[in-house]
């Protein structure tokens, strides 16, 4: 049966070549007015280390403008939940600062792993998901990759990669401030200064972000209300360009994040009533992050068709404490008492041409990362009150080194086709240090657990292969086949010696995928569409295990994945434009033992946070007010996700539904565009349908997350 899924998505590609060739005749006779109108721009896009317009890149890629982050009131990674086909970003996490993401049906649910679609901020590369859930004043653009990307970026990216870029500062000045006051007492804060320093040669900005806002759920058992937000952040670039034909500049990220852990709603709640808004955990929800980040970005011009980059970044964060109870109850069943403490440093130097027919993309990358964890984790071992209680302190470190050489090359046969070959080789090492202990009540040591350490070494090369069909200027056709890695590593949740030092394996997957990119009607449609077959092998799962008593980090053997997905973005005048998206997906372990301990498997079932149809739209509408020259900017955007489970036995308890997000806002613009007056509204209709759930049926724990209900935000702002 696989084979007839991998076969779907090259019959797919060759039937959209076919019909390509039978418009080409038209197309071409109407292809100088088309051009000529040009009605919807070029969205111009860095994907492949150079700057090519968005429908010209033979990559399934989702593009975000400073116009569409605007209209769509998107200014942090969560924000992308719902906006992109068969992208699942998580509504609620552990943390404020803590995202975690499945990218058509693969993903990883916990955020302590490393992440399976790698993010990277200005060129850096995020190596944990603590803490990569940023918040931003001046994003020039969104990327999202689907697919292998091993042979354009400096880290593995099995499922993807999410490209977050902020303005560099330059010569012209730029000045933004954004004051708003919304429901839940939320206040937020936002500013920019941006300009030239010494002109034509240094320039520097620096931003501020501030946001504080009540808890939308209240905890009897603590006194008062939970999930709060408490965010500062800053960011500062210095640019150097005084030196003919180099590009220097500076980066430094801080984060303070204070905001509360997660507080889950429990399934089961006294009295025999139930309320969204209420989370009886025992635990204050405590959660102390700073983070701090450097990067140095170098780019010397060779020549007008050679340049050589060079990113060389230094950070880490240090969360001390984070508490959280794991089950939302007034009982003790699971709670958790941590300090993590994360400190890396990467290198990545490339090599870009363009040599006419020729262009190419080649770099060399090093990542060192040292993960600490100490967590104290109280399990009680049973359903009943008066089950014993387990206590251990889990003591660990975890040390990464990888190293690798990438490259891709594509040769412009003629004027229509093209064909891409990339390649990748990495080798990684893991070394495990872990000195556990078991603790009393109080948290002081009794005795000692497990003590030791182990380390291994992974080695891959991952190529890709790709044609690429340009049949006119408007219309690109694509096939692609590709593979990807993800490093295996060691489990820093064990409190056993054995599973300690048993390594799980790396994450293969091999993808298949055909695309097809359409500008039509004079340029006022861009329509993209990508179908696609995944084939995983060694699935890298935590999962929890009730003869363990506790989760438990392994491979499933083998999953598949395929589905289609589609995008348009329609300009019918130049005051109305409307974009709407679908993806459907089909995600399936195909060979997964043990998911539910011994003897309980999972094969057959779909892959956790994989809703088989993600859809969304929006629209985007300008009112002139009179002769004034103001106007009133109304837009509004929904994104429906149907329903899918949380884990993979697929349990009734385990369905997440779907449902609908429905997001507006009301713009009041002067005539100068520099002041704006707006309302926005999230989650307008209130959706109040759980967007995950946990159930644990060997020690009672069952509860459930639900979104930030229905709120509105006033706010100025004022840009220069």
């Amino acid at each position: 049966m696989k084979y007839a899924y991998r076969s779907l998505a090259v019959c797919a590609s060759l039937m959209a070549m076919i019909l390509a060739q039978s418009v080409h005749a038209q197309s071409e006779q109407a292809q100088a007015p088309a051009d000529e109108a040009g009605a919807g721009g070029e969205i111009i896009v860095t994907a492949e280390r150079r700057t090519t317009d968005l429908q010209k890149t033979a990559i399934a890629i989702s593009a975000f403008t400073p116009e569409l982050l605007e209209q769509r009131n998107i200014t942090s990674i969560r924000d992308l939940a719902g906006q992109v086909p068969n992208l699942f970003v998580a509504r609620a996490s552990i943390s404020h600062t803590t995202q975690t993401f499945s990218l058509r049906g693969v993903g990883e649910a916990d955020p302590i792993q490393e992440p399976v679609l790698a993010v990277y901020v200005d060129d850096v590369y995020v190596p944990r998901q603590i803490g990569s859930m940023s918040e931003f004043v001046d994003l020039e653009r969104v990327e999202l990759l689907r697919g292998p990307q091993g042979t354009l970026y400096g880290r593995n990216s099995s499922a993807g990669a999410l490209r977050l870029i902020t303005r560099d500062p330059d010569d012209t000045t730029h000045v933004t401030a954004e004051a708003g006051y919304g429901s839940y007492n939320d206040v937020q804060l936002r500013a920019l200064v941006s300009g030239p320093i010494v002109k034509d040669m240094l320039s520097a900005s620096i931003s501020y972000i501030h946001r504080t806002r009540d808890g939308v759920t209240y905890d009897p058992t603590l006194g008062h209300d939970v999930n709060r937000i408490d965010l500062d952040g800053w960011c500062g670039k210095l640019r150097f360009t005084g030196i003919s034909d180099l590009d220097a500049q500076l980066t430094l990220n801080v984060i303070r994040d204070r905001s509360d852990s997660r507080s889950y709603v429990p399934v089961d709640q006294p009295g025999g009533t139930f309320s969204r808004r209420r989370s009886y955990s025992e635990v204050e929800p405590l959660q102390h992050l700073n983070a701090l980040n450097g990067s140095l970005r170098l780019i010397y011009t060779l020549s007008p068709r050679l340049s050589v980059k060079s990113i060389t970044a230094a950070g880490g964060f240090n969360l001390d404490p984070v508490y959280y109870d794991n089950d939302g109850q007034a009982a003790l069943i699971q709670k958790n008492l941590i300090h993590y403490k994360d400190k890396f440093i990467s290198q990545e130097v490339q090599l870009n041409g363009d040599l006419g027919d020729v262009s190419f993309i080649s770099g060399l990358f090093y990542l060192h990362e040292r993960f600490f964890v100490e967590r104290d984790g109280f399990s009680r071992t049973g359903t009943a009150v008066t089950a014993p209680v387990s206590k251990q302190r889990a003591h660990n470190i975890t040390y990464t080194d990888a190293y690798a050489v990438f490259g891709e090359g594509t040769w412009k046969a003629n004027d229509r086709f093209s064909l891409t070959a990339g390649i990748r080789g990495t080798i990684e090492k893991k070394r495990f240090v872990f000195d556990n202990k078991v603790i009393d009540d109080n948290r002081n040591m009794v005795s000692q657990s497990i003590v030791g350490e182990a380390e291994k070494t992974w080695k891959a090369l991952t190529p890709k292969v790709s044609v690429q069909a340009q049949w006119t200027p408007n219309l690109l056709n694509y096939l692609t086949w590709s593979r990807g890695f993800k490093s295996g590593g060691f489990d820093n949740r064990a409190t056993r010696l054995d599973l300690a030092t048993l390594p799980f394996n790396p994450e293969k997957v091999t993808t298949y995928e055909g695309g097809l990119k359409a500008t039509l009607f004079g340029r006022a449609l861009r329509s993209n569409l990508a179908v696609f077959y995944n084939d995983y092998k060694d699935l890298q799962v935590s999962f929890y295990d009730p003869a363990y008593v506790g989760l438990r980090r392994g491979n499933a053997g083998k999953a598949h994945s395929w589905g289609v997905e589609l995008e348009n973005d329609l300009r019918l005048t130049d005051a109305f434009s409307v974009q709407a998206s679908g993806g459907y997906l089909k995600a399936v372990y195909d060979d997964y033992k043990g998911a539910g301990g011994n003897g309980v498997d999972a094969d057959g079932k779909p892959l956790t946070n994989a809703p088989k149809w993600s859809l969304s739209g929006g629209a985007t509408y300008d009112v002139p007010l009179g002769a004034s020259g103001s106007h009133l900017r109304l837009s509004a955007n929904a994104q429906y996700q149907s329903s899918f489970y949380s884990s993979a036995l697929a349990r009734p308890q385990d369905r997440v539904p779907g449902q609908t997000f429905v997001n507006g806002t009301i713009a009041w613009i002067l005539p100068d565009d520099r002041f704006q007056v707006a309302l926005t509204g999230r989650n307008i209709l209130g959706a109040n349908k759980p967007v995950s759930s946990t159930y644990q049926p060997s020690t009672g724990v069952y509860y459930r997350n639900y979104a930030d209900p229905a709120t509105v935000l006033a706010s100025v702002r004022f840009s220069y």
